[in-house]
């Protein structure tokens, strides 16, 4: 049977903190909140990417996923998941781990002893495609060695950074003792797909709720519009390449983060 993956970053109610760049993966917490309530209402069965790893033909699941490890993971996904008795799969980028808002190690291991998953969003949150396989093999090695040292338990999973998926990863990823590896590409998955290469739909604060609870229904339409928009950014990537896709998307989210609506002029 079909399963859903969700891609989430951090929450927040004050966006113009975060770069124009990263705005779009931005939720305000009650907007998160509202999907929570959705889901917990839903027929899915909400599981760790692990869990789903141990029994793929679960009927109807849900993975939730966060993303780079921001502090709001702790401050504010964490008390609302305990609340409505769901569990995550979090991904952490090693190399940041305490610097800015990045959690730090007591806010990782409290969300490993509360029941989330901990997996590894590599060391440094390069792009894979422009690593060579040495430097492919350290950010997958290195990162799960620190993060199990760390919650002092076994990293079974992987995210690749930045939307960017590169085939090597498979490779590397299961040589290194992990045993699923998900990335940024819309669809569905089954206990046919590859744990190696697992679909997940990034949650971005432009979908509205109606078109979430679409999503929770496996609206095959909705997943086919999300895949149609995605198929444009990858083949502006395949184009541009990702270095210069990169630069040119962060150039076109600053320019957009300066617009200002203009007022709207009443008839005189």
């Amino acid at each position: 049977m079909p399963s859903l993956a969700f891609m989430y970053h951090e929450c927040s109610d004050d966006v113009q903190r975060v770069p124009p760049e990263h705005r779009p993966y931005v939720l305000a917490p009650v907007a998160f909140e509202h999907q929570l309530i959705s889901i917990a209402h839903s027929d899915l069965q909400v599981v760790t990417v692990a869990d789903w790893r141990s029994k793929p033909d679960l009927l109807r699941g849900l993975i939730m996923t966060f993303d780079d490890g921001h502090v709001s993971n702790h401050q504010i996904v964490l008390p609302l998941l305990k609340r409505f008795g769901l569990a995550a799969t979090f991904f952490i980028t090693v190399g940041r781990i305490g610097l800015g808002e990045t959690m730090g190690w007591s806010q990782i291991r409290e969300l490993h002893a509360a029941g989330m998953e901990i997996g590894s969003h590599t060391m440094t949150h390069r792009p894979p495609s422009t690593l060579n396989n040495n430097e492919l093999r350290y950010e997958l090695v290195e990162s799960r060695r620190i993060l199990e040292d760390g919650v002092g338990g076994p990293i079974m999973s992987i995210s690749s950074p930045t939307g960017f998926h590169n085939a090597r990863m498979r490779e590397i990823a299961a040589d290194a003792g992990y045993r699923s590896l998900c990335i940024g590409r819309v669809g569905l998955i089954s206990e046919l797909s590859d744990p190696y290469s697992l679909n997940r739909i990034a949650i971005k604060s432009s979908l509205d709720q109606k078109s979430f609870e679409e999503l929770l229904r496996l609206d095959h339409s909705m997943i086919r519009r999300l895949r149609f928009q995605q198929s444009l950014r990858e083949n502006a990537r395949t184009t541009f390449g990702p270095k210069a896709y990169l630069r040119f998307r962060q150039i076109i989210m600053r320019g957009l983060a300066l617009m200002k609506p203009v007022p709207s002029q009443g008839k005189s």
